[in-house]
């Protein structure tokens, strides 16, 4: 007689497997396989350091506790001496804490009473880590065990003769799915002459049939498999018989392999490994550093894919990426959170980012104080990050992931740098959200605690040497002392050779365990074929984000870092009014203006009178001194502030790359508030400066200081462009200063300001910023005409001394035998910079200024999606 999972509707082709292939439940089949005593309920109890035993339930009542005449006796200190009672209640079992002083927690959550499903966990523990787990398992034949498996019975709904119905995570919607994954109106199914048509509504996540994602009118078939976040339909013509929502999900790696070219070799980090994790398990990949750990994790996770299949509930990860990936958690070996903000602020930026766009302040506030108490940060929920100890901001990186409730959650050294009380109590709170409902996979080399995992994967130079429980990790590695940590004395080796072939011994012994036969094979017999009719397209297709949407909230959020960060916003808010003072000290009154007919010819008499046989009056080269100074401040203000923006948060910005994060929406609120401030700046650069030097009236089309301030302006967000394109194209933040030293000595060098430039210096003065602002001030200040106020006063003199005037010769008694009196020469100054006061010329420099912005702009884009896809 045909077997069928009653989760999802899966018809079962092994009438003695345990879990369903399709959608990862348990399965409790009465009679088979020797399971027959097991229709009876029974308790799992788990202590540390011992094997789990099995109770029976046969009697209405059992009370837990440490005192030996309670019928379940539990020895730790942490336990009170009457804990808790089961009682059964008609058919349900009960539990009730009596009051305990560390309390009881159910499938991760305080409980003071709850009626108990198959499967649920009861853990007591202290506050330092320690636990025991009991594991409720119910009296089923065939039956979905709820909470082990994570799946919700949801029912039948009967789709009737209306027209039109909605799905979502409205309550008032015909099929409430609630989740925070799926969007308030998800999709809408109508009902047509030829059957029930689909249509997803724009949402966020996407709505997927048979595994593949809809984006246009779908008419369902018979058996058709709709799947919405975490929940799956089954259709039938007369409605959804099933839908479920699935919490763990099982993760199966076939034949594992990743090869990197290094030195123009290829390198193999994996080498053909094989692991089948169940749902709600709780697993550590440990092994020493280049072992192979975050590789393993990263190719189980789909987010760097090795050769080889990755299954999630019996499909292939790889091909159906899409619909996996609102369902997974990656916390990364950095903090992934804002230091500056606080607790509670980080979150709520999160939310925005990861939800729907259609989750309401009140649904993102619900969300954070159920994340905040799963990882035990309530107390801390208005605290800076910043403040926080190492475990802490660990804790509140996980809980960033907790929001949208992840069913696979992926670690990276969750514990690394921890000390050993803080190390405990991080793998308590691991341990806390399998029980709840994850299926959990961290990366670590500690080994202090990994009795508190379900399973545990060595692993040795890219090779698996064991899969298995921890306690039998000691057995197989014939490890008498109990310190885990001597299991890597076992594996290592004098030298890279010897480690390398010991790695093989080691594997070779796992394949012939076991631990292989059981946790391996066993479990890889109750994988389906796997299908190929999915394409790699689908794959790389990301979540549908509201752009203007994403803007809005990441603009919010870098105005709050900015605002926070007090040194960054001294430099955005005083650096420039700073230069300006600066600039007062030395600056003279006319020097862009020039002086009048008569002050000049004073001057030159002054000079004249004082005894010197020649005086010149030239003012143009402090104007072009100071107003290279303004654009020179201008362009460094700009790269300044953006190129850090970009590296110092990189493992922020990759993490919420893997979400729905979009380019332009994160470079443009960049490119927002530091552009807002930039405003600011450059005006108040200009305010300052005018205090004391006088500024010219008119200017090309405006008058000439807003036309200088545009011309600052655009110097200044053209640099913040490339301060952007440094910040994504350097590998690490400590390089980023070369790359700034070496823009800032491009600037002064090739301005053609300070020195003469030929051949080849001068077309390199084209690539500069600084030229170009220059040219635009120039113009505006009319350098030209300031230029042409030049004059040299000679003195006739008896004596025949060669003097320049002009272009020409002239010795001072030709001048003296034709005129006189003292006499004035024009002498004006060359230019390397073209200052040509002309609508178009000014145009052109405002323009080119723009195209290096609009370069740079593309630049980044390019560098930030070639990392990532990297």
């Amino acid at each position: 007689m045909p077997c069928f999972c009653r989760s999802c509707g899966k018809k079962l082709r092994n009438p003695q497997a345990r879990f369903c292939p399709a959608c990862g439940c348990r399965l409790v089949s009465v009679g088979s396989s020797g399971e027959g005593d097991r229709a009876q309920p029974r308790l799992v109890i788990r202590l540390p350091g011992q094997s789990p035993r099995e109770l029976f339930l046969d009697r209405p009542t059992f009370t837990v506790g440490r005192k030996p005449d309670n019928d379940v006796v539990l020895p730790p200190e942490y336990i009170s001496g009457y804990h808790g009672r089961l009682e059964r209640r008609g058919a349900a079992w009960h539990y009730v804490d009596l009051d305990s002083t560390n309390g009881t927690f159910v499938n991760g959550r305080r409980a003071p009473s709850v009626a108990l499903r198959d499967g649920d966990i009861l853990r007591i523990g202290d506050s330092q880590g320690n636990s025991v787990s009991l594991t409720f398992h119910a009296a089923r034949a065939l039956e979905v065990s709820s909470s082990d498996a994570g799946v919700i019975r949801m029912g039948t709904t009967a789709l009737g003769t209306k027209p039109t119905l909605t799905i979502g995570r409205d309550r008032q919607a015909d099929i409430y799915l609630p989740a925070p994954v799926v969007s308030w109106r998800h999709a809408r199914l109508d009902l047509t002459s030829q059957g029930h048509v689909l249509t997803d509504l724009n949402s966020t996540n996407g709505t997927f049939v048979n595994g593949q994602r809809i984006h246009h009118p779908h008419s369902l078939n018979q058996d058709d498999l709709v799947q919405i976040g975490p929940f799956k339909l089954v259709y039938k013509a007369s409605g959804f018989q099933q839908y479920a929502a699935t919490g763990g999900m099982r993760l199966d790696g076939v034949r594992l392999i990743q090869e990197v070219r290094r030195g123009g070799k290829q390198t193999h980090i994996l080498k053909g490994i094989d692991l089948s994790i169940y749902p709600r398990e709780f697993v550590a990949l440990v092994g020493a550093s280049g072992a192979g750990k975050s590789t393993l994790l990263m190719a189980l996770s789909g987010f760097a894919r090795a050769q080889g299949q990755v299954m999630v509930n019996g499909d292939d990860l790889y091909q159906h990426f899409d619909l996996y990936r609102a369902l997974m958690g990656y916390v990364p070996q950095d903090d992934i959170i804002h230091k500056q903000l606080t607790v509670a602020s980080a979150l709520r930026y999160a939310a925005q980012l990861r939800l729907p766009s259609d989750t309401s302040a009140q649904e993102i506030e619900r969300r954070i104080d159920r994340v905040l108490t799963q990882v035990g940060m309530t107390g801390q929920k208005n605290q800076v990050i910043g403040s926080l100890s190492g475990g802490q901001r660990k804790r509140v990186s996980i809980a960033v992931e907790l929001l949208a409730e992840p069913r696979l959650f992926f670690l990276d050294e969750p514990t690394s740098g921890l000390d050993p009380g803080l190390e405990k109590k991080m793998m308590c709170t691991l341990r806390h959200l399998a029980d709840g409902g994850q299926t959990v996979v961290l990366a670590t080399h500690a080994t202090a605690n990994i009795t508190q995992c379900d399973h545990v994967a060595f692993l040795s130079q890219g090779r698996l040497v064991y899969f298995g429980p921890p306690r039998e990790a000691l057995d197989f590695f014939g490890v008498t002392s109990g310190d885990f940590a001597d299991i890597y004395a076992r594996l290592d080796g004098p030298d890279p050779r010897t480690a390398r072939a010991e790695a093989a011994r080691w594997e070779q012994r796992f394949r012939q365990s076991s631990q292989y036969q059981r946790y391996v094979i066993d479990r890889r017999r109750q994988l389906p074929q796997p299908q190929q009719q999915a394409t790699l397209a689908t794959a790389q297709q990301r979540p549908r984000a509201n752009s203007a949407h994403q803007f809005l909230v990441l603009t919010r959020r870098y105005l709050d870092l900015v605002l926070r960060d007090k040194l960054l916003m001294m430099v955005l808010g005083a650096i420039m009014p700073i230069i300006g003072v600066l600039l007062l000290l030395i600056a003279g009154p006319n020097w862009l203006i020039g002086d009048t007919k008569r002050q000049i010819e004073d001057r030159l008499a002054a000079d004249l009178a004082a005894g010197e046989s020649i005086a010149t009056y030239a003012i143009v080269g402090n104007t072009q001194r100071l107003l290279f100074m303004m654009a020179l401040a201008a362009v460094l203000l700009g790269l300044f502030a953006a190129a850090y923006e970009i590296i110092k948060e990189r493992s922020i910005y990759r993490r919420e790359r893997m979400v729905a994060l979009r380019l332009l929406p994160y470079l443009a609120s960049k490119v927002v508030v530091l552009g807002a401030f930039s405003l600011l700046q450059c005006l108040l650069l200009l305010l300052v400066v005018s205090l004391k030097v006088k500024m010219p009236y008119q200017g090309v089309f405006f008058p000439a200081a807003v036309e200088m301030y545009i011309t600052l302006v655009l110097g200044t967000l053209a640099a913040m462009m490339m301060g952007f394109f440094i910040s994504a194209l350097v590998p690490n933040a400590n390089t980023v200063i070369y790359g700034m030293l070496l823009f800032l000595f491009f600037q002064i060098v090739f301005s053609g300001v300070i020195f003469d430039l030929p051949g080849v210096a001068r077309g390199f003065s084209r690539l500069t910023l600084s030229r170009w602002a220059m040219e635009g001030l120039g113009a505006s200040a009319n350098v030209e005409h300031l230029n042409s106020l030049t004059r040299t006063r000679f003195q006739p003199d008896p004596i025949a001394v060669p003097k320049t005037v002009g272009s020409e010769t002239v010795s001072v008694t030709e001048i003296a035998a034709v005129v006189p009196e003292p006499v004035d020469v024009a002498g004006e100054q060359e230019f390397q910079i073209d200052y040509t006061r002309t609508a178009g010329h000014l145009c052109w420099d405002w323009s080119v200024m723009v195209s290096f912005a609009l370069a740079f702009g593309v630049g980044t884009v390019i560098a930030l999606k070639r990392k990532n896809e990297g």
